[in-house]
């Protein structure tokens, strides 16, 4: 039914060249050659890793956040079978020393109800075939491919990333990117598919499939990011600004803890809830401040979004009727389930409310005034330059200590990492902070592209690895989105 080669005079050629397409192309001819037949096309695809500079776990309150994107990337190919059966293949995955492989019907993905499936996919070592088999999933629901047309072929799907997995660093996303720009182009659907959209098929793929409450911000920074730039992006629900282009001489990099992070782990799901439950709160005490003054407030002044909540008139008025802690059970009998649709109020649990609105009120403020500066020093230079510098790096460490203290998502490991870097500050580091999700991970760094900065880069690894018998990884590249590179056809 499709024409796998529509996209190819399209297709840049440096896509092939760039990896770990040309490793996952020669595994699959190595490896699956019983499973992809060379006589048939295959299309591939890649989408990088994201490491977040500044605004975190801050995207689902609406704040600005600036990403980066990373060399480290997710690759698919995809080809057509000859029956209806969706074969999934990981070399992540091995199973006997071979790739891990997940197969279901077409059909099965067409007609079964959202939560057999998830019943499948949570079965032992198979939870990662829900990025790719979710994709299309997302797709026939929303109407975009009818998979119950017989016309429509079975497909093989073979993944390779090289992102670090549990990383902070968007392994998840990339391969949900990864997987649906290959879709997307295989089905024909660019003229009804954008990348926000794409962006938001993919998030619905992490947050209903899997079952992980991220934001939009990972999703939206793979797909459209470019290189040499952080994506800048208001989360109200997805306004995309103008890329910003780093200062002169000035990169950003990551420094991978190899202290395992999960999105869908406990404490980030209670922050998110506990940051809603503060939202309910403030709202709630405005209409009482209205009621008292003649007004009906009819509407949030917020627009759902605690980003949009001045901080000082959040710390004047509004922060002391936000308790430090509050049950579940009490929160629901007082002020009724929040708006989150990613998270419920467990009645049985305690949040910490205050603190969690503190970062989130706090730190949309920070990343404003982060860019602020980045943008200043871009059209600075000498002394003034390394000031607004050293401004937006001060603000990075503002913003991992309230990880730590507010939002509960710190680590030791990551706060020594951080140090490490503070202590080196005359080598030509500006900041430092835990990344995404927190609570381990990946952290960013921003520095001066400086003599002497590699070997200042290697001595923070190396005492890291001796304090606490980790071994850092350093993820230094760059690569644009899957989007701007589009997919090709071999």
């Amino acid at each position: 039914m499709n024409d796998p080669s529509v996209a190819a005079a399209d297709s840049p050629a440096s896509l092939l060249e760039m990896e770990p397409v040309p490793t996952l192309r020669r595994r699959v001819a190595a490896e699956l050659a019983a499973e992809f037949a060379n006589s048939r096309p295959m299309r591939l695809s890649r989408a990088p890793g994201r490491l977040d500079v500044m605004g975190g776990i801050a995207d689902y309150t609406g704040s600005l956040v600036a990403e980066a994107t990373l060399d480290r990337a997710a690759a698919v190919v995809l080809q057509e079978r000859g029956d209806r059966r969706v074969q999934i293949f990981s070399f992540n995955l091995l199973d006997d020393h071979q790739p891990f492989t997940f197969g279901m019907p077409m059909d099965a993905l067409a007609t079964q109800p959202l939560e057999k499936l998830k019943i499948e996919f949570s079965e032992p070592g198979r939870r990662w075939a829900a990025y790719l088999a979710g994709c299309l999933f997302i797709l026939h629901e929303a109407k975009y491919v009818d998979l119950s047309d017989p016309r429509h072929r079975g497909l093989n799907l073979a993944l390779y990333s090289t992102v670090p997995l549990g990383a902070g660093v968007s392994s998840s996303a990339a391969i949900e990117v990864a997987t649906m720009m290959n879709l997307v182009d295989h089905f024909n659907l660019r003229d009804r598919i954008d990348p926000m959209t794409m962006s938001a098929l993919c998030q619905q793929v992490e947050n209903r499939v899997v079952g992980a409450p991220c934001g939009i911000m990972d999703q939206v920074s793979s797909c459209y990011g470019q290189a040499h730039s952080l994506l800048r992006m208001v989360c109200q629900p997805h306004q995309i600004q103008p890329a910003l282009h780093l200062p002169k001489g000035v990169r950003v990099l990551g420094i991978n803890s190899h202290v395992k992070h999960s999105v869908g782990g406990g404490m980030y799901g209670k922050t998110r809830c506990a940051a809603f439950m503060g939202h309910k709160i403030i709202v709630h005490q405005m209409r009482e401040i209205g009621q008292a003054a003649g007004q009906e407030l009819v509407s949030d002044p917020m627009n759902g979004y605690l980003a949009n909540l001045d901080p000082e008139d959040y710390k004047r008025t509004f922060r002391k009727y936000v308790p430090e802690l509050i049950s579940g059970r009490e929160f629901l009998d007082r002020f009724g389930p929040t708006i989150d649709s990613a998270t419920t109020v467990d009645p049985a649990a305690s949040y910490q409310v205050q603190h969690a609105t503190d970062h989130h009120v706090l730190e949309a403020r920070r990343v404003q005034r982060f860019v602020e500066f980045l943008h200043e020093a871009d059209l600075s230079t000498g002394q003034e330059r390394k000031v607004l510098l050293d401004k937006a790096g001060h603000l990075m460490y503002a913003s991992h200590l309230s990880y730590t203290n507010d939002a509960m998502l710190g680590a030791d490991e990551c706060d020594l990492l951080v140090k490490l870097v503070r202590e080196r500050e005359s080598a030509g580091f500006y900041g430092a902070k835990i990344t995404g999700g927190g609570s381990g991970g990946t952290v960013a760094v921003l520095a001066e592209q400086a003599p002497g900065m590699d070997e200042a880069l290697f001595e923070i690894m190396s005492l890291y690895e001796k304090q606490t018998g980790n071994k850092p990884e350093a993820l230094v590249g760059t690569s644009p989105g899957a989007w701007h590179v589009g997919t090709a056809v071999v």
